[in-house]
């Protein structure tokens, strides 16, 4: 039974997952389907390409992934079939594919050009109902993806922050994405940060490293190793995204001591 995955900005409040969900089951009613967020904040694809990547290996090869978060939807942009990782991924070119095809540079990107398998007629706002469940519904079905277009060898990819040596002594950083408890995920991994340190993050100096969130003390702000392999900025029992007043894309500081 083959798994679809969907990810999007959709919300829960209105019809558009629930349109996508049948139209994956009336054209393949065997598929598993598998929610990983319809709360990407809106138009959010720097956020949304974070999710995916974390999410898209906790599922075995041959998994589909629906990943619609779309604001230039109507628009010149492309809508791209890929394989990656023995993984597919149906997604618009606007970036939300960034960590994947980082990771897996030998991936192969077509061009979804194939309008036969669309839904019609074809809204020019929800292509998520009419374009990308319906291809991703073939997928699952053992469509090739050459049948979709043609290859697309440079698919729209974001600027991820990475590490910046501003000065001798630190370390600009950024902020990749803030989870539902407000914890902040940084760019920076266990192996960048220097000992002793001190972290400087939206007008607080920060040099208390822990193993659990449940170390510090309340409203004490600390960093712990998340479970996305980064750092995460966090406090006890509060949102350390609004105590400090930061989000996707905040710059941070690392002071080598």
């Amino acid at each position: 039974m083959p798994i679809i995955t969907l990810l999007t900005d959709f919300g829960l409040r209105d019809h558009f997952v629930g349109s996508v969900k049948g139209i994956l089951l009336s054209l393949n009613p065997d598929a598993t389907l598998v929610d990983i967020t319809h709360l990407v904040p809106p138009q959010d694809v720097f956020t949304a390409a974070f999710l995916l990547h974390q999410a898209y290996a906790c599922f075995p090869q041959g998994t589909i992934h629906f990943a619609v978060v779309d604001p230039g939807v109507g628009t010149a942009r492309k809508p791209l079939a890929v394989t990656a990782g023995g993984h597919y991924f149906v997604a618009p070119d606007n970036g939300i594919l960034t960590y994947i095809l980082q990771e897996h540079e030998d991936f192969t990107a077509y061009e979804i050009t194939a309008d036969h398998y669309f839904r019609k007629p074809v809204s020019s706002t929800f292509h998520g109902r009419d374009i990308f469940a319906p291809v991703a519904a073939w997928i699952s079905r053992r469509i090739e993806l050459f049948q979709l277009g043609p290859v697309e060898p440079s698919p729209v990819r974001l600027q991820i922050p990475a590490l910046k040596r501003l000065r001798e002594s630190l370390i600009q950083g950024a902020i990749l994405a803030v989870d539902h408890f407000g914890n902040l995920i940084t760019n920076l991994k266990p192996e960048d940060l220097p000992m002793p340190f001190k972290i400087l993050a939206g007008q607080r100096e920060i040099t208390g490293l822990r193993k659990t969130y449940a170390e510090g003390t309340p409203g004490e702000v600390i960093v712990v190793p998340g479970s996305t392999g980064f750092l995460e900025i966090a406090i006890k029992g509060a949102s350390a995204a609004a105590a400090l007043n930061m989000r996707a894309g905040s710059p941070i500081g690392v002071v080598l001591q």
